[in-house]
């Protein structure tokens, strides 16, 4: 029998693709579809399918101090949680994840469970290499996000600059402009304001229709994105009259999103904010890491919310819509999109509001997709 850590090319009986490491309670791989057996007392990887050992490059040891660094840093945190939940007792299905060997790229899938015989205690799974399963869907997505990119083009790389057009020409209608020039400054404006209502339109019905659509999930870094968004709006404090502000509780915040669909929730709340902001006023993001979610409040010190209008904001077409302060139109659908977009990622979303203080919009957001 091999020693703790050495590797022989002897396979069991129950499971010809497998490696059998070190010597383990008799039985195990005849459990199910078991092809990956941990002990959590040494860390040593028991047995092993051996398409994943070849992949790792046939190692002469391997455990679980060998093995955790070639699991793709955007996804460590996902192993780490789920291995602390199993260890809770919790069910947690299948976990996917990415491990890089040599710069190649492998998708694993692993369905694990506690198993205690006497005083072994181990971690069984069954592991399965799932990188064309992963690579067919990502293929088959990618039409899919570019469609969201189109859309993210067109409701904030399109209408930002339009909004912030809008708001020079209030800006040069504040000067000592001759009637024919404010005459054609106000043309301007008009001509500027039906664009952004346009795409208002635009984006909200192809919303509307897409309803159905999957997420295009991926990881992403919470405040290195916010924070990009953030410093556009800050470029333009000057014109949009209002200061712009970020807070993190850490510098790196990972979590699975669809970033499409989620840059669509920024710019919704970040338009309502501005109609109901008064010039000079405060517009802040604040966001916060706890164990499996992430909290992120967007806060403004504008008019508020009359109190008899707040059950009603996140209402389909909302009897609670209002023209902003300088008389931008509304189609009463910004933030049913947002509520919508919030709770496709099983997040929820809060409101709180005082007239003449101002409004506060709390998203609790898990940092793991559901299938994690």
């Amino acid at each position: 029998m091999p020693a703790i850590g050495e590797i022989s090319n002897q396979s069991t009986s129950a499971q010809k693709n497998m490696y059998k490491i070190s010597d383990q309670p008799q039985g195990i791989t005849e459990i199910g579809n078991i092809n990956l057996v941990l002990n959590l007392k040494t860390k040593q990887i028991i047995e092993i399918d051996e398409r994943l050992l070849r992949f790792l490059g046939n190692p002469q040891t391997l455990d679980f101090a060998t093995f955790q660094p070639l699991i793709h840093e955007q996804d460590l945190d996902i192993v780490l949680l789920a291995y602390q939940r199993l260890q809770k007792g919790e069910i947690i299905g299948t976990v996917k994840f990415r491990i890089l060997v040599a710069s190649e790229v492998a998708w694993i899938g692993l369905t694990p469970f506690l198993y205690q015989k006497g005083e072994d205690s181990l971690l069984l799974a069954n592991a399965i290499m799932i990188t064309a399963e992963v690579e067919n869907l990502q293929t088959a997505l990618k039409f899919a996000n570019k469609k969201n990119s189109i859309l993210q083009m067109i409701s904030h790389d399109l209408r930002g600059p339009l909004g912030i057009a809008n708001s020079i020409i209030s800006v040069l209608n504040k000067d000592d402009l001759s009637p024919e020039s404010l005459q054609k400054t106000q043309a301007i404006s008009d001509i500027i304001a039906q664009t952004i209502k346009l795409i208002e339109d635009l984006t909200a019905k192809e919303f509307l229709e897409t309803v159905d659509a999957p997420l295009v999930m991926q990881r992403l870094d919470l405040v290195k994105k916010v924070s990009e968004y953030i410093e556009q709006c800050k470029r333009f404090e000057e014109v949009n009259e209002r200061t712009f502000t970020l807070t993190s509780s850490v510098e790196q915040m990972m979590i699975s999103l669809d970033e499409g669909k989620f840059m669509q929730v920024m710019n919704n709340l970040l338009t309502n904010a501005l109609k109901f902001t008064r010039t000079d006023g405060n517009i802040s993001i604040s966001l916060e890491e706890r164990d499996d979610e992430v909290i992120m409040v967007f806060k403004d010190d504008g008019i508020g919310i009359p109190g008899q209008m707040l059950p009603y904001i996140f209402d389909r077409y909302t009897i609670a819509k209002r023209t902003g302060l300088h008389g931008e139109s509304t189609t009463g659908l910004g933030l049913f999109i947002v509520k919508e977009i919030v709770s496709w990622h099983n997040g929820e979303i809060a409101c709180e509001s005082q007239e003449g203080v101002g409004t506060t919009f709390t998203i609790k957001l898990a940092k793991y997709a559901p299938d994690h």
